[in-house]
């Protein structure tokens, strides 16, 4: 009976613990090389913030997101939440579009149109500057580098049939094949079990979220234990993979909600420094 107390109480210390170093929001940095560009360029990723609260008027989230000094934010979705008030996602985006130009792809949540419809999300969105890409594309220019920013709306209506997939296809048909452009691509879309079909089309670079990290994470043997749509022990719970030639970032997101623990599996703000490939790489 001793050992089994002791068992059960080293456990419960082990996830208190891993609960208490999960609140801080921490920068997750990864690095680019890509002879397609010539200076350095530094996107930062905020993903499923679910209308998360970092304070009065999003001070922390501000102030980490501010300190990345990134040249574009990417938000690939899940800003706005189909439950909490609009108020935490309405204080981000009007500040975040201030420190950078950003780019909104929709996800799940913002597809279940319990607060608002879909229509009225992107207007909503918009409304604070911010460029929504639902099947579109924009070319910018930063730092000298001209890149080719796309982004798909989430596929939730699209529930996972055969049919289903030819609509998701046909999203992605109306961005096109990336392969052979001289300009970086970069991808927005929501669901990171999507990946193969995305990479499929070419792009350089592909952001998503939705997987959460995995809720609960044992740093080393397991990188996530639950994540939507992919199950038990998720394939692509949060991190860098490499999909054919294209890179994945899979954000583990900003929410935090108390009926939903995260276990040594804090928020993050994925920060992707592309730098040029040279004969020093």
């Amino acid at each position: 009976m001793k050992l089994l107390l002791g068992i059960i109480a080293v456990l419960l210390l082990f996830l208190f613990t891993g609960w208490l170093v999960s609140f801080p929001l921490k920068v997750r940095k990864y690095r680019l090389v890509s002879r397609k560009v010539n200076a350095p360029v530094r996107i930062a990723v905020v993903s499923d913030l679910h209308s998360t609260r970092y304070g009065k008027r999003q001070r922390r989230l501000i102030r980490k997101l501010s300190e990345t000094h990134c040249d574009l934010i990417a938000l690939p979705g899940d800003i706005i939440d189909d439950i909490k008030p609009l108020a935490g996602a309405d204080e981000f985006l009007a500040q975040c579009s201030q420190l950078a130009p950003c780019f909104y792809c929709t996800g799940n949540h913002e597809n279940i149109e319990k607060l608002m419809t879909l229509p009225q999300i992107k207007a909503h969105v918009r409304s604070f500057g911010i460029t929504v890409l639902d099947g579109k594309k924009r070319r910018v220019l930063v730092n000298g580098n001209p890149l080719l920013v796309c982004g798909v709306d989430d596929p939730r209506k699209f529930h996972y049939t055969d049919r289903s997939r030819q609509e998701e296809n046909v999203l992605m048909r109306q961005l096109g094949r990336m392969q052979g452009r001289e300009e970086l691509t970069i991808l927005l879309a929501h669901r990171p079990e999507r990946a193969e079909l995305y990479a499929r089309y070419g792009f350089d670079c592909i952001l998503s979220g939705h997987a959460h990290g995995g809720q609960v994470r044992i740093p080393g043997l397991i990188n996530g234990l639950f994540a939507p749509n992919q199950g038990l022990f998720p394939k692509r719970a949060g991190g860098r993979y490499a999909i054919g030639n294209s890179t994945l970032i899979v954000s583990r997101g900003c929410c935090q909600r108390w009926f939903l623990p995260r276990i040594f599996n804090p928020p993050e703000i994925p920060v992707i420094d592309i730098v040029p490939d040279t004969d020093d790489e």
